[in-house]
């Protein structure tokens, strides 16, 4: 390889680099943002589960078309994905968990949410009702609503008879947990608290109107907020992802530039050493 090879190709490298550099420093700008969302979110997400759990334990014999288990033949899968690549093994590891899950049940539907999962399942010819795209990483309130309101409606009609999400939960910067959670049925024994005491019922809660009433109302709620929280913890694994892959990127630019420029400088040195050579060798000859 020669010198002006040598030296393109530090020139390319640099500015790769730089693009890493740069989606590592937005990557983690918007990472830090989420985080807070998410943080925020599980609070509120915890005490409606524990005001359903509640609920659940005070009314004897309560039926509602949420709560109440059928034979599964019919299942939609929601699985959130990122809308682009370069975020390391983070799109592939949901989707494989996704396909596991897809291919143990009978028949499923599926609401693709990212652009990599739209393209996955629409070459494999899944069936997709619904497709969401350009949120992965900004997801809000009224997405998840949009969305788990066509699960919730499909639930109520007996179209489907389980709904579960696939997603991420986020961990640490380094850490994601592929999860798989069956929001319809809503499943309140399931529950789980940090204060395990506080998990069962108060006598002095009362309810106004009636709990089932309040039921009524809630159970939708928590399935709008369990799959917004599902979107918020797969956007700060799908942002740490992209961070940590742009970080390693941008460390292995910098390996590589050190690398091309040893062997620049050796060409070069040769080049000049073998230049004085033939300067010596003909000033020999005329001598």
């Amino acid at each position: 390889m020669g010198l002006r090879d040598i030296k393109q190709r530090i020139k390319s490298t640099k500015s790769t680099q730089q693009i890493t550099k740069a989606m590592n420093l937005v990557a983690s700008s918007k990472l830090q943002k989420i985080k807070g969302r998410v943080v925020a979110a599980r609070p509120f997400l915890l005490e409606i589960r524990r005001v359903l759990s509640n609920i659940i334990l005070q009314t004897e014999e309560i039926h509602n078309a949420y709560i109440d288990k059928r034979p599964v033949e019919n299942s939609l899968v929601i699985v959130i994905a990122g809308d682009r690549g370069l975020c390391g093994a983070y799109n592939s590891n949901v989707l494989k968990e996704a396909v596991k899950v897809i291919n143990s049940r009978k028949s499923v539907k599926v609401i693709a949410l990212g652009g990599k999962t739209l393209k996955f399942f629409s070459d494999k010819n899944y069936d997709i009702i619904k497709f969401v795209t350009g949120i992965s990483d900004k997801p809000f309130y009224e997405d998840a609503t949009e969305i788990s309101n066509i699960a919730l409606e499909m639930f109520a009609m007996g179209d489907i008879d389980e709904v579960v999400v696939v997603y991420t939960k986020f961990l640490s910067m380094l850490s994601y947990e592929v999860t798989v959670e069956t929001m319809l049925p809503v499943d309140t024994a399931s529950f789980t608290f940090e204060d395990d005491d506080k998990k069962e019922f108060n006598d002095v809660m009362e309810f106004e109107p009636k709990a089932e009433m309040v039921l009524n109302h809630l159970l939708p709620k928590y399935v709008n907020v369990l799959l917004f929280d599902a979107m918020l913890e797969a956007a700060a694994c799908e942002l740490a992802s992209r961070t940590a892959s742009m970080d390693s990127a941008t460390k292995n630019a910098d390996e590589r530039i050190e690398d091309m420029t040893l062997s620049y400088n050796r060409a070069r040195q040769s080049v000049i050493t073998k230049e004085i050579i033939e300067v010596v060798a003909g000033a020999n000859a005329l001598n």
